[in-house]
């Protein structure tokens, strides 16, 4: 139901416009960093790495990121030659490859997750440490299976 006005951004949008400016301080705080060899798109096959110490095959890491096979292979190309990620064989399936943080991408890892705390730290200061928890659960809740 309508209240007799359709503007302002509606919940997607909202969502957009939240990422890009979280985005944005992503990007200059990488630039500023020590790990200025890496771009927010490397986070895609970084982040699911992080929970994942044995490491994830590329069909894997892929899917989650909702990305092609082929645009993460890219990127895990540029990981390992700059030192963040190896390429290991397989456990499971020795035909297969899997691919894990070395300890350069562990402490890129945790400098990306500082850096993180410090974002919420700052939208906590904005809107109230409760209400950021409220939006966070909110969110967890929207993207569960």
């Amino acid at each position: 139901m309508s209240s007799g006005t359709d503007r302002g951004p509606l919940l997607g949008a909202l969502l957009r416009l939240t990422y890009q400016r979280l985005s944005e301080q992503h990007a200059a705080w990488l630039a500023a960093s020590e790990y200025a060899d890496l771009q927010p798109a490397h986070s895609a096959a970084i982040q699911p790495l992080w929970d994942a110490p044995a490491g994830e095959r590329i069909t894997t890491l892929a899917r989650v990121a909702r990305i092609t096979k082929q645009s993460m292979s890219a990127l895990v190309d540029h990981l390992e030659k700059t030192g963040y990620v190896e390429r290991v064989e397989d456990p499971e399936d020795a035909r297969a490859i899997r691919v894990r943080l070395t300890a350069r991408g562990k402490a890129f890892g945790r400098a990306i997750r500082g850096f993180g705390r410090e974002l919420e730290a700052q939208c906590a200061a904005k809107i109230g440490a409760a209400r950021l928890e409220q939006v966070k659960a909110a969110l967890q809740l929207l993207v569960a299976d």
